[in-house]
């Protein structure tokens, strides 16, 4: 079967502004300085690029940077900087010396700093960590955010390696996506260096600076936290080893060498994060019973359904997690019976159900590949590519007709397109051709791919997911409805007791009817939910109570809102609460949000309708005295017929004809 993609095409990536197809990273050497002061990182990069076609520019993304100096091949160049956008930032363009060649390696180096409103980093002061004596500092790249922590090609089809040498106050410790090499002190500072030799999307650089202690769990499985916190974490966290070797006998070798994970405070503001060599994890995680590590198990599986293989555009995100979803619940599987699979994609069915009824089956971020020109990929994050994503897979092995065959499609799938950024038709092509060729002639005639990947709403084929294990979670919520109706019937904490997590979830998800607060009191009286030290049940609960407007929570939802930054509690549970009582979720809201990272607070602020306050551009700063550039060059733009021209007098402009079709200002020599 000859396979011809029918669906929608994606030209170039509608998230960058980088000219990938003329020249693309190849390798980023950094050199930064942390400072907690002044809430910048100084420092620069050197980019090893490849030129793929002859071109006179090299085009980066950028955000919030101020940029001092650039050279190519040490020789210093021109480069502007674009107009800036609220979603994309600000383009900047490189002009080297000399026409770049296809074919030619070049070196470009960028000294710059970020900014203190660096969109990509958290800064916490001590108060908010949870030993109170240290700050800290952490990342959150994805999806387009490592543009305003450093000069680069945000665009995840470019695969770049990296080295790196951070230094930051010797009280603290710094980690990074990558294998750490050597740590010592120089003066008041700890001098770490680190390198990451597998090639890796932007979206993955990650650094973490605190107070942190490490627990080995494995010969290559370590947990780091604050010293208050790493002993719960690496308990918690202690079945890592099983879950890297379970996805080891699905997908094939593990090849990022170490799989550390570091538990960060309160404001991370996922439940975890898939930077390879260091996981990052939410604290909402600690359970004390390893109940929630099925999102460790999720970001292990991504060490080769995400990084390993990766999407050319955030346009197939799905392709990230839908993937992942698949191989983590296939290993919880293999790891705790076949019935967790069904139950938890149960759950996850519910969950996706819920979400396109609250925005309308023709909402375009229900689209599993979403158009996203123009569009923050942080708007369209959602649920969506996660199980609408995961239910496509489940589809395309429901179409094989073999668990087992299909498992071997992966595997194959995973170890042919490894360290790859690829397309939706690269992963059909091979599926398809896989299974129409030697002797494995399933017929696709009857699939309709279009439907899943452009149209809105709910998956054109819907699941029919099994587990025995929702049965007792179904009997109690329907005790639970007669109860409002009136029945007396008897509560009791043995009404739940021995239950999984996902059991209480389930019971606790299916209630879609009102309860009186006097049903709600008792609820909580025998099964202590408001105490609950699992944050998918409290996130539950909490929502339930709000739904219900049930005072006995008022006090558990404001502690909860301002120690968890995790969106999926905080922006469903603002979203609850603006519909019950707008003037208090924005009130909390405005209390806390300095405390979430800034993805979290600007999603939130969105969510609430609240608009940022315009402000004054300030001034260009003119360049330092003493700045080895600052003698020798002179303000000038770039008019649009190409001609530069200086602007602080003399007696004639001086002018240079270069190819640019938009007005700009630069730094000239």
């Amino acid at each position: 079967m000859a396979f011809k993609p029918t669906w929608r095409q994606t030209v170039g990536d509608p998230s960058s502004y980088a000219n990938i197809d003329e020249v693309v990273v190849k390798h980023m050497s950094l050199d930064w300085n942390i400072d907690f002061t002044v809430h910048e990182v100084r420092g620069s990069v050197e980019l090893r690029m490849e030129v793929l076609s002859d071109t006179r520019k090299i085009v980066l993304d950028s955000r919030d940077l101020t940029i001092h100096d650039v050279t190519v091949d040490g020789t210093a160049a021109l480069f502007t900087e674009g107009d800036d956008s609220d979603v994309f930032g600000t383009p900047i363009t490189i002009f080297p010396p000399e026409p770049l060649t296809a074919g030619a390696i070049i070196y470009v180096k960028i000294s710059y700093k970020t900014s203190p409103d660096c969109s990509a980093l958290a800064w916490l002061p001590p108060a908010q960590t949870e030993g109170k004596t240290h700050p800290y500092l952490f990342s959150q790249c994805q999806a387009i955010h490592a543009r305003s922590l450093v000069p680069c090609m945000d665009a995840p089809s470019v695969r770049a390696t990296y080295d790196a040498k951070v230094s930051v106050p010797k009280e603290l410790r710094a980690l990074m996506s990558a294998i750490l090499h050597t740590t010592e002190e120089v003066g008041d500072y700890c001098v770490s260096t680190f390198d990451q030799p597998v090639a890796i999307a932007s979206n993955l650089l990650a650094i973490v600076v605190g107070n942190l202690e490490r627990r080995d769990i494995s010969h290559r499985v370590a947990i780091w936290s604050e010293p208050v916190v790493v002993d719960d974490a690496a308990s918690d966290f202690s079945n890592t080893e099983k879950f890297v070797k379970a996805c080891e006998e699905l997908v094939g070798p593990y090849e990022w060498t170490r799989y550390d994970i570091v538990c960060l405070p309160g404001s991370f503001p996922l439940g975890g994060m898939e930077n390879p060599c260091l996981t990052f994890a939410s604290p909402t995680l600690l359970t004390g019973d390893k109940s929630l590590t099925d999102v460790i198990c999720h970001e292990v599986a991504h060490s080769w359904t995400g990084n390993l293989v990766s999407p050319k555009t955030w346009e197939d995100f799905y392709m990230n997690e839908g993937f992942t979803m698949f191989l983590q619940r296939k290993v919880m599987a293999k790891l705790y019976g076949n019935e967790h699979f069904g139950f938890d994609a149960i759950l996850g069915w519910d969950e996706l159900q819920e979400y396109i009824s609250s925005q309308g089956d023709d909402h375009a971020y229900t689209v599993m590949r979403p158009e996203l020109d123009g569009v923050d990929p942080d708007d369209a994050y959602s649920v969506v590519p996660y199980e609408k994503g995961f239910i496509f897979v489940c589809y395309l092995e429901s179409l094989v007709g073999d668990k087992a065959a299909f498992e071997k499609w992966l595997y194959k799938y995973i170890q042919t397109f490894r360290r790859q950024a690829i397309t939706t038709d690269d992963m059909l092509g091979h599926y398809v051709t896989y299974f129409t060729t030697e002797g494995r002639n399933v017929d696709f005639s009857q699939a309709d791919f279009r439907a899943w990947f452009d149209e809105p709403g709910l998956p054109p084929v819907p699941p029919n997911f099994r587990s025995k294990l929702i049965d007792d979670s179904l009997e109690l919520t329907e005790k639970w409805r007669r109860i409002a109706e009136g029945s007396q019937e008897e509560v009791s904490p043995a009404d739940i007791d021995g239950w999984m997590c996902l059991q209480i979830c389930c019971f606790l998800n299916r209630i879609d009817f009102d309860l009186p607060v006097e049903a709600l009191t008792l609820m909580d009286k025998h099964y202590k939910l408001n105490s609950s030290n699992n944050s998918e049940v409290l996130f539950l609960w909490l929502t339930l109570c709000i739904k219900n407007k049930w005072s006995g929570h008022e006090g558990v939802l404001r502690s909860f809102l301002k120690r968890v930054g995790r969106m999926r509690f905080t922006r469903p549970l603002y979203c609850e609460l603006k519909e019950v009582d707008e003037a208090e979720a924005v009130a909390i809201f405005q209390e806390n949000k300095d405390r979430y990272h800034n993805i979290c607070s600007k999603m939130v602020a969105k969510d609430l309708d609240i608009e940022e306050p315009e402000t004054e551009p300030e001034p260009e700063p003119e360049p330092e005295p003493g700045h080895k550039f600052h003698k020798i060059y002179k303000r000038v733009s770039l008019r649009r017929d190409g001609e530069w021209v200086q602007h602080d007098g003399g007696s004639k402009p001086r002018a240079r004809r270069l190819p640019m079709s938009k007005s700009a200002e630069i730094l000239v020599r």
